[in-house]
């Protein structure tokens, strides 16, 4: 059965902040394209592209969650009453929660740290400053998740590992979960010469991401502490918004490493390619990682990458081929790692080469004609 018209519920759209919102833009375009009517539903403050239809919604303002996601679910809701489509495709998977109409809906899964809860909660301390706000948190959105993607039609995976989790904890058949790897059209950038050495005199390491704890940032800044004396004029650059930035601030400063560390807020996704472009380093060695499409931004920019050897990021990165990967719970291992990529320029040099190859396997088409094989299967199931 063909699909002629598709509308998409996405909290982030055209000027993104993370992967998410990377994923929903690429994924309106490349309907477009294939001559699929897309109308995309998003929150007041996403940037329309021309050709994509378009209906702004209005979070709560008493909304908690992030992205403001639960209130979002019911505008979403509210909106879809009066249209009219073959498919609902909710980006976010839990924003699905408060729909209950009769337009088949599936969803995208794009992390499981919700799934991997525990309801303990000094599991959280060790890794988080609001470890007690974290685990209330968590605590609430993991019941409501649970309830809300058993509602799908189907389920679309970032990776295997989400996947997986996501069967297991939920029990939900993993038969219901397809793995669909995201996808970017991104130009690969070569590095020459007179570049990589202005990369190496003037060093800056690069983090971009917006939930910093879970994605490895407090590591980091301790293995700055390690470098600094040997490399006087390394910065680490961070960009993205947080509502813990002022304590990852403090915690730059009580490591002594502050007056090394750039802490950019959230930056255009054009901005960002600036960034990747001049940095020696990306490292994002996450605690949980669903996939991370960041490090293909990164690849696609020539910056060799350094990752959590955890969830979808090991079905990205192949450790000491295309980028490194290290325990994200020790900054010995990650300040090890950084060294070696500071001064080791043939190893540098293979994992910016099979980058670039990586970066051509995990490109916009693939994701496309997989998502649409998607779709019909879930509307020859309807």
């Amino acid at each position: 059965m063909s699909i002629k018209r598709v509308i998409l519920c996405t909290q982030q759209f055209g000027n993104y902040w993370s992967g998410l919102g990377a994923y929903s833009t690429s994924l309106a375009k490349g309907l477009l394209e294939r001559g699929i009517e897309v109308v995309v539903i998003a929150p007041v403050g996403a940037e329309p592209i021309e050709g994509i239809g378009w209906i702004e919604v209005e979070p709560a303002k008493w909304d908690f969650t992030h992205g403001k996601w639960l209130s979002l679910s019911y505008a979403y809701a509210k909106a879809i009453r009066s249209l009219e489509a073959d498919l609902i495709h909710f980006t976010d998977a839990r924003e699905c929660y408060a729909y209950h109409g009769e337009i088949p809906a599936v969803g995208t899964l794009h992390d499981d740290y919700f799934a991997r809860h525990r309801w303990w909660p000094w599991y959280y301390r060790r890794d988080y400053v609001d470890w007690l706000q974290r685990w209330a948190y968590y605590s609430f959105v993991t019941l409501l998740e649970r309830k809300a993607i058993r509602n799908l039609k189907a389920l679309a995976a970032n990776s295997n590992a989400t996947a997986e989790t996501i069967s297991t904890r939920y029990g939900i058949p993993r038969e219901r979960i397809t793995t669909i790897y995201l996808g970017l059209d991104l130009k690969i950038q070569p590095v020459d010469e007179v570049l990589e050495m202005e990369r190496l005199e003037n060093p800056k390491i690069i983090f971009v991401g917006g939930n910093m704890q879970r994605k490895g940032l407090p590591m980091v800044l301790k293995a700055m502490q390690s470098l600094i004396p040997n490399y006087p004029k390394l910065r680490l650059q961070v960009l993205g918004k947080n509502q813990n930035l002022e304590k990852m601030q403090s915690l730059a400063a009580q490591l002594g490493v502050a007056e090394h560390v750039d802490f950019l807020g959230w930056v255009s996704p054009e901005k960002v390619a600036y960034y990747f472009r001049h940095a020696a380093i990306f490292v994002m060695p996450s605690l949980m990682e669903g996939f991370g499409l960041v490090f293909l931004e990164a690849m696609a920019a020539g910056v060799p990458v350094i990752g959590g050897n955890v969830g979808g990021t090991r079905e990205l990165i192949e450790d000491g081929v295309n980028g490194v990967l290290v325990e994200p719970h020790s900054s010995t291992l990650i300040e090890k790692s950084i060294r070696i990529l500071l001064w080791n320029t043939k190893l540098r040099t293979k994992l910016l080469n099979h980058g670039f190859r990586m970066v051509e396997k995990f490109s916009m088409q693939p994701m496309l004609t997989n998502t649409l094989h998607f779709y019909e299967t879930v509307m020859v199931d309807d």
